[in-house]
């Protein structure tokens, strides 16, 4: 075998190591940082959405978009404008794919970016699906930039730092918590 065919069989497993161990790497950066992506069922996100009375035209965020199907839903079916963030690089890229196999990606955006960073002072209806620590650290950024009106609704944990509107248990003893920005 050539000296050179070595080198580049060599160069070419380095690569798919890096590619590899960035993947993996976002993945676990996004689980502690945020949450471990769970994927939120459809009929927990159609109660979500039901819940904060999204409207057409309005603006959707997902703070932590995973798969995209929030987005998806909250477009096709309640004609809002949605925006995610995912940091798992694999989940972005999947997410793309989505919007584009479900014809969204004109009026669906999501950013493969860090919420903690994004500007979410647009928002009009916010969903995420996080930890309690990734909460702790969103307090100071929603006391910041959210608008007075702004619909929250949290999947599974509660916000620390407001008291719920509405607290709903789902058919399996999850709760969607309801707030308003004040």
């Amino acid at each position: 075998m050539s000296p050179w065919l070595i080198l580049f069989l060599i160069f070419v497993s380095l690569l798919i190591l890096i590619a590899i161990l960035h993947f993996i790497g976002t993945a676990i950066y996004a689980g502690i940082i945020a949450s471990p992506y769970l994927g939120t069922p459809k009929n927990k996100i159609r109660q979500a959405l039901k819940i904060a009375s999204l409207k057409p035209g309005e603006r959707f965020y997902d703070l932590g978009s995973g798969d995209g199907r929030s987005l998806i839903i909250a477009n096709r079916e309640y004609k809002a404008q949605a925006v995610g963030f995912e940091l798992w690089l694999f989940l972005y890229f999947w997410s793309k794919l989505s919007l584009l196999f479900h014809h969204c990606s004109k009026n669906v955006k999501v950013y493969w970016k860090n919420f903690y960073q994004a500007d979410i002072s647009q928002a009009d209806v916010i969903f995420c699906f996080l930890t309690p620590r990734a909460f702790y650290h969103l307090e100071e950024k929603f006391k910041r930039e959210l608008k007075n009106g702004t619909r929250i609704v949290t999947f599974s944990s509660p916000l620390k730092f407001w008291e719920p509107q509405q607290i709903i248990v789902t058919s399996n003893k999850i709760k969607l918590f309801f707030y308003i920005k004040k």
